[in-house]
C-alpha cells in the first residue's frame, strides 16, 4: 500500500474523530434539563418565562442558513471560531451571573444570550459539514449524519463530568453545567484546530469504512446505555467513569493511529517485495517501475472497494426527482406538507419538550434522579438516531419500508409512553427511554423524508420551514406544562410536589401525540402510491 492510500485512511479517521468530538461537546439542548430550577432561582423568573428561554435557544438554531452562507465567504477555521465564541459568550456570561461574579441579568438579556448560544451549534455543524465534504467523496452526507448522532450524547457527557467533579448529589442544579457547556466545546475546538492544521484533506471514497464506523458507534451506544444501570459500574468511582467515557469518544483518533501504523507496515512490505522481484528480474532495482506498480495497486484496490461498497449517497435516486420538486408557493399550499409538519411537532418535538421538563418532573415526584434520567434519555436518543441511520444505509438500494410507514411505527409507542406517566413512578424510566429512542429516530427519518416527499429544490428553505415546528412546539407544549405546574403549585415561583403537578399535562401531551400518530398514518396512506412507484423503478 502506497503513501497516498495511507494518507487517505489516516485523514478519514482523523476527520471522523474531529467531527465526533465537536458534535459530542457542542449540543446545548440538554442544558435546560439540568439547570431549570437554577435558572429560575437566579433570574427570578416564572416557569413560563423559563420556557421562553428554551424557545429562544431553539429559535437560535433556526438561523443555520447564516452559517451556511458564511461558509462560502470565510475559511473553515473562522466558521469554527465564530461558533465557539457564540457558545462561550452565550453560556459563559450566564454562568458568571449565576455564580454571582457579575451583576444580575435582565430577562431580555438572558433571552438574547440563549438565542446566541443556540445559534452556536449551527456554526459548529457547518464546520463539521465542511470537514466531511472535503475529506469524503460520495459519502459525506452519511458520514455527517452518523457523527451528528453524538450530539445526543452531550447530556450524558456533561452529566458524567459534573458528577465526576461534584459527586452525584452535588451535581443537582449545579452551575458547573453551564461552565462546562461553554468550556468543553472550546477545548474540543482547540484539539480539532490543531489536527486541522496538520491534516492534509484528501477525498476518500472507500465505503468499507462504514462497517467499522457502525461497529464503533454501536459499541459506544451500548456502553452509554449499560453504564448507568450495570451493577459492575456501581463499584467504579464517578471520576473514573467520566474518564472512561472521555476515552470512548477518542477511539476514532486511536483507530487513526493504528490504521496509519498498519498501512505503513503493509506499504513497506509491499515495496520490499516489488523491489526484490525487480532486482531478480533485471539485476538492479528500478525505482520508477516500482513506483508505477504501487500506484497501479492503489488504483486497483480503490476501484475494487468502490465496486464492493457501492455508493452511499445518491441524489439521482431521489424519490421525486422529476415528479414532485415543489416550489415554495406550491409547498405552502400542500396539505401533505402541513400534515408532515404537524407530525414532526406532535412527535419528536413533543419528546424534546418532555426531556426539557425532566428536572421538574422528577422534582415533583420527589425522586431526585434528574441526572440519571438525563443520562437515560441522552443514551437512548443516541441509539435511536444511529439505528435509523444504519437501517437507511443498509437498505438504501432496496425498498424495505417507506419513511412515512416507519414514522407511523415509531409514533405508536410515544402516546403510550406518555400515558404511562400518569399514575406511576416506575414507568418514568421506561417512558423516558421510549421517548428518547423514538424522538431521536424520528428526527433522522423525517429529515430524510423532507426531500423525498417535497423535492430537493430549495431544500435548505424547506428544511428551515419544517424546523420552525421545534420552537413553536416548544412554546405551546412547554407553556401548557408550565401553566399546569404553576396552577397546581404555589404560584409563578412555587415548587409543586405530587403526581397532580403534571397529571393534566400528560393527558394533553398524550392526546397530542396520539393525534400525531393518526396524522402520520394518514400521511402514509396519501404517499403510499408515490413510494410504490419508487419501489417499482428500483425493482426494474
Amino acid at each position: 500500500m502506497g503513501n497516498n492510500q495511507l494518507k487517505f485512511r489516516l485523514s478519514s479517521w482523523l476527520t471522523l474523530g474531529c467531527i465526533t468530538l465537536l458534535q459530542a461537546s457542542s449540543a446545548p439542548r440538554f442544558i435546560f434539563s439540568a439547570c431549570a430550577s437554577l435558572m429560575e432561582q437566579n433570574y427570578h423568573i416564572s416557569h413560563v418565562q423559563l420556557n421562553n428561554l428554551i424557545v429562544a435557544s431553539e429559535t437560535g438554531r433556526l438561523f443555520g442558513f447564516v452559517s451556511t452562507a458564511a461558509a462560502t465567504c470565510f475559511p473553515a477555521w473562522m466558521i469554527l471560531f465564530i461558533g465557539l465564541v457564540f457558545g462561550l459568550v452565550g453560556y459563559g456570561v450566564q454562568c458568571f451571573c449565576i455564580s454571582h461574579r457579575i451583576p444580575a441579568l435582565s430577562f431580555w438579556q438572558a433571552l438574547l444570550l440563549n438565542i446566541l448560544a443556540g445559534n452556536s451549534s449551527c456554526w459548529i455543524n457547518t464546520y463539521c459539514q465542511l470537514l466531511a465534504t472535503r475529506n469524503f467523496k460520495d459519502s459525506y452526507r452519511t458520514i455527517f449524519e452518523i457523527t451528528s448522532t453524538y450530539s445526543w450524547l452531550s447530556g450524558k457527557i456533561l452529566t458524567s463530568l459534573v458528577e465526576g467533579i461534584e459527586g452525584r448529589k452535588g451535581s443537582t442544579n449545579s452551575s458547573i453545567y453551564l461552565l462546562l457547556t461553554c468550556l468543553v466545546p472550546v477545548a474540543a475546538g482547540l484539539i480539532v484546530a490543531l489536527v486541522h492544521i496538520c491534516l492534509e484533506f484528501m477525498e476518500y471514497g472507500d465505503s468499507d469504512v462504514f462497517p467499522a464506523v457502525f461497529v464503533l458507534i454501536i459499541a459506544t451506544g451500548v456502553y452509554t446505555v449499560i453504564e448507568p444501570v450495570a451493577p459492575f459500574f456501581g463499584f467504579v468511582s464517578l471520576r473514573l467513569r467520566a474518564v472512561i467515557l472521555a476515552l470512548v469518544l477518542t477511539i476514532p483518533f486511536a483507530v487513526a493511529l493504528l490504521t496509519a501504523a498498519a498501512d505503513w507496515f503493509s506499504a513497506e512490505k509491499y515495496h520490499s517485495q516489488v523491489t526484490r522481484r525487480e532486482s531478480n528480474d533485471s539485476g538492479e532495482s528500478n525505482p520508477e517501475k516500482v513506483s508505477k506498480e504501487v500506484k497501479i495497486a492503489i488504483g486497483e484496490e480503490r476501484e475494487a472497494d468502490q465496486k464492493a461498497g457501492g455508493e452511499v449517497d445518491s441524489d439521482d435516486k431521489g424519490l421525486f426527482k422529476a415528479g414532485n420538486d415543489a416550489g415554495m408557493k406550491k409547498l405552502l399550499l400542500n396539505v401533505d406538507f402541513w400534515m408532515f409538519y404537524l407530525v414532526n411537532a406532535c412527535g419528536p418535538t413533543l419528546g424534546m419538550v418532555y426531556l426539557n421538563n425532566l428536572e421538574r418532573i422528577t422534582q415533583s415526584r420527589s425522586m431526585g434522579e434528574a441526572s440519571f434520567l438525563l443520562e437515560i434519555s441522552s443514551a437512548f436518543g443516541f441509539f435511536g438516531r444511529i439505528l435509523s441511520i444504519m437501517f437507511h444505509w443498509y437498505t438504501r438500494e432496496k425498498s424495505v419500508i417507506a419513511n412515512p410507514a416507519l414514522t407511523v411505527l415509531l409514533m405508536i409507542p410515544m402516546p403510550i409512553a406518555v400515558f404511562l406517566l400518569l399514575d406511576s413512578n416506575r414507568c418514568l424510566y421506561i417512558s423516558t427511554g421510549i421517548l428518547g429512542t423514538c424522538s431521536g429516530a424520528l428526527i433522522v427519518i423525517n429529515s430524510m423524508a423532507t426531500s423525498e416527499l417535497f423535492g430537493s429544490k430549495n431544500s435548505v428553505a424547506k428544511q428551515t420551514i419544517v424546523l420552525t415546528n421545534i420552537p413553536l412546539g416548544s412554546l405551546l407544549f412547554g407553556y401548557l406544562a408550565a401553566i399546569n405546574y404553576q396552577s397546581e403549585g404555589a404560584g409563578d415561583h412555587g415548587v409543586c410536589i405530587g403526581l397532580q403537578c403534571y397529571h393534566k399535562t400528560f393527558i394533553v401531551w398524550g392526546s397530542i401525540c396520539f393525534t400525531g400518530t393518526i396524522l402520520s398514518f394518514l400521511l402514509h396512506l396519501r404517499t403510499q402510491n408515490l413510494y410504490s412507484q419508487k419501489s417499482f423503478s428500483v425493482g426494474n
